[in-house]
This record gives structure tokens, sequence and C-alpha cells, in this order.
């Protein structure tokens, strides 16, 4: 039985193998270390559920009917899901191997499998995954942050990240070099960046994909 996921799932490690010999031992393998877990049958069950906001860690077989482990793989990639993916195979062929890791596999493991080596790979990938969603949830919170600020400040933020010294940003907003330093100053504070570097590192990770026109953010 599968249970429905939600946007408020708590991160879990994901068991995705239609062999129930194989489910048992990795069920056994994460209840011994008290790791939240849920059971698939197949990657289609598992892709039947809402997906929206799910964390935490992939564990999977290759071959399975309907959708194969690298199937799914693709099949993620395409809805912008991004959890750490750890196969489990008796199917080993270089080629699958080379696949999965190039589509960004977190590991490959080959059945029969050691049980320390692969609970320590679970648990980097959920150490991972955490770690991806507190930095999105800073970058979002960065981008409110950005979309917070005054006309003029978006103006001149927008100069600094395209390089230009504070005195050319002035003349071109017709402000004095002075005033456009204190918005630079009030920009870098309500940030929270300690330096110019900072500063722009915070704009690109905060800002979506393809928008550069930060006077536009909303």
């Amino acid at each position: 039985m599968t249970l429905e996921l939600t946007a408020r799932s708590k991160p879990k490690v994901y068991l995705i193998d239609d062999d129930p010999v194989v489910t048992f031992l990795l069920v056994d393998l994460v209840e011994s270390v008290n790791l939240p877990h849920q059971v698939f049958e197949s990657a289609v069950k598992f892709l039947d559920q809402d997906l929206a906001g799910v964390e935490g860690c992939i564990v999977s077989d290759l071959r399975m009917p309907g959708m194969s482990g690298l199937e799914l793989q693709d099949e993620l990639h395409e809805r912008g899901i991004n959890l750490p993916m750890i196969f489990v195979s008796a199917y080993a062929e270089v080629q699958s191997v080379v696949r999965a890791m190039r589509g960004g596999a977190l590991d490959f493991f080959q059945k029969p499998f050691s049980s320390q080596q692969l609970i320590e790979r679970i648990q980097d990938g959920l150490r991972i995954d955490r770690e991806r969603a507190e930095l999105q949830a800073r970058n979002r919170r960065m981008g409110e942050r950005i979309a917070l600020l005054t006309p003029r400040e978006k103006e001149v933020l927008q100069g600094i990240f395209e390089g230009k010294l504070t005195k050319v940003i002035a003349e071109e907003l017709g402000i004095s070099t002075r005033t456009a330093e204190t918005y630079r100053q009030l920009i870098m504070q309500k940030l929270q960046a300690g330096s110019i570097a900072e500063l722009v590192r915070i704009v690109i990770e905060a800002m979506p994909p393809g928008q550069h026109a930060l006077a536009h953010a909303q």
C-alpha cells in the first residue's frame, strides 16, 4: 500500500523496488537507524503521488515493470525534482551505471550490497537534500527581500549587478554619487550582504532562471 505524499511531507527515504524480498531487506535496513521511509512497488506508483515539495532520498531498483529506474530518473529531471537518487540493482552493466551517474545519481550499488555502505550513502543523500532545501528557502527569502526594495533601490542594484561603478550609476539615474553610495549601503544592509561579491551571489541565487532585470522583480 502506498501513502499519499503532500507538500508538507517530512524528509523520507523512498524505497522503490518490485521485489518484495529486497524491499523487506531495505525496510529492515532503514528502520535499523530509525529513518522515516515509504515503500513503492513501482516507479509508476511513486510518480502517481503528489510530489510537490517532497524531500528526502530515493533508493530505486534499476529494472522494474512499467518504468525502469533510469526512466524514473529522467522523468524526475523533467519535473524539476532533484531528490538524491541511489540505485540498487542486480544488473550493473557499465552503460547503465554510467548513464545513472551522469544523470546525477548519488551512487549505484550492485546486489548483494554492503548494508553499512548503503546506509551511509542514504544518510549522505538525506543530508544533501536537507542542505538543498535550506538553500532554496534562503534564496526564496532573499528573493522576497529584493522584491520589497524600492524602485530606485532596484535600479541601483541593477547597476551594481551589471558591474557599473557608483559614479556611473549615479550619472545614469541623475542622482549624486553620494546618494548612489547611500542606496548601495542600504541595499547591502537589507540583503545582509557583507561585500559586493556576496551581494551579486545573493542576486544570482535568488532570481528565477532567465530573469536579469531586477527593476521588474516582484
